[in-house]
């Protein structure tokens, strides 16, 4: 719980410690970034700075009353909100409940801290119970925000924070992180290709029980325009089996890297270790028919995101897919007038 646990993002560490130490920090902060990239760590790195008291080189001590009892996660002026796991949103009571413990006096630290992780998840409901906090704070509290998905935080909670947000983090930073947690040279290069510049996901994917069903998974669409139609309503079958999320993490990917290829404008690869046949592939496809095909894939994820047949939405996908890879879209011819 200090700054030094940070990887990265040392421009949102300076301005945040600069806060912490000049002591006048806003009422609330949102922080904001992709999945993995290490929003939270960052969040309980700058509440533990700002209820410590004795700290040092501008980040928390580690050892003073406040930050044993922040890390023991039993400080009496620390609240977490975090959606339940059998629920899809953060409920509204849990953001009201919130806003009245704000209202409080300190127990024992100066101010209060109130982290909401996950603040996307927060209805619209929910979101209207903070604003009130947030129009009229408390004096001698922060509330500090975390989502990965900003859009989905009405105008007016965005509009009444400080906000921070984290990038991806360039792959040799992750290759640096991996290395130091002993993964060998070769494996730390392949993973921090395939973590898009989140550290979180780096780490979890050293020993990634999907490895192999990630290696199906590209050895299949490398191969697709051959397979018939019972090989695909198999396939989908397979996958529906085992993590769906993976699967689709890893078409997507793929036809990221595709895209890249297809267009003359490669980017860094998501899939290094799948070149040859992501080369293969390009040579036969337009950029056309594959924003389609990422079109057909997001569509697919939706649809699953709000419980559709599982082995039904990837059969669909695939076949689409398929049809698409034998029977490519035209890219537009692009014409000039002086």
């Amino acid at each position: 719980m200090r700054f030094a646990d940070v990887v990265g993002h040392e421009g949102a560490i300076a301005r945040l410690a600069q806060i912490a130490a000049d002591d006048r920090p806003a009422a609330a902060y949102l922080v904001t970034g992709p999945a993995g990239v290490g929003k939270r760590l960052l969040v309980d790195a700058f509440a533990a700075r700002l209820l410590c008291t004795d700290p040092t080189d501008d980040d928390a001590c580690g050892a003073c009353a406040q930050c044993v009892r922040l890390i023991a996660g039993t400080h009496p002026d620390v609240r977490i909100v975090v959606r339940d796991d059998d629920r899809r949103d953060i409920r509204t009571e849990q953001a009201r409940e919130l806003t009245r413990w704000l209202g409080l006096r300190p127990l024992m630290a100066a101010r209060k801290v109130a982290i909401i992780d996950g603040a996307e998840c927060l209805n619209e409901h929910g979101q209207n119970a903070l604003l009130k906090t947030l129009e009229e704070p408390p004096g001698a509290s922060v509330l500090l925000l975390v989502a990965t998905r900003v859009s989905l935080l009405l105008p007016t909670v965005r509009s009444r924070c400080q906000q921070v947000r984290l990038d991806p983090l360039p792959a040799a930073s992750l290759e640096r992180l991996l290395v130091g947690r002993d993964v060998p040279a070769t494996q730390a290069t392949l993973l921090a290709a395939r973590a898009a510049g989140s550290p979180g996901r780096a780490l979890s994917l050293v020993d990634d029980p999907d490895a192999a069903l990630r290696s199906t998974v590209l050895e299949r669409l490398a191969h697709l325009p051959d397979l018939s139609a019972a090989d695909v309503s198999g396939m989908a079958q397979k996958l529906a089996k085992d993590s769906a999320d993976a699967v689709l993490e890893t078409i997507v990917a793929w036809y990221r890297d595709l895209l890249g290829l297809a267009a003359g404008a490669p980017m860094p690869l998501r899939n290094p270790d799948a070149q040859p046949a992501l080369d293969a592939a390009a040579a036969r496809t337009t950029t056309s028919t594959v924003l389609r095909q990422l079109e057909v894939v997001c569509d697919t994820v939706d649809a699953i995101g709000r419980n559709a047949n599982k082995v039904l939405a990837l059969e669909t996908m695939l076949l689409a897919l398929r049809q698409l890879e034998r029977h490519p879209v035209r890219d537009a011819a692009w014409t000039t007038t002086s």
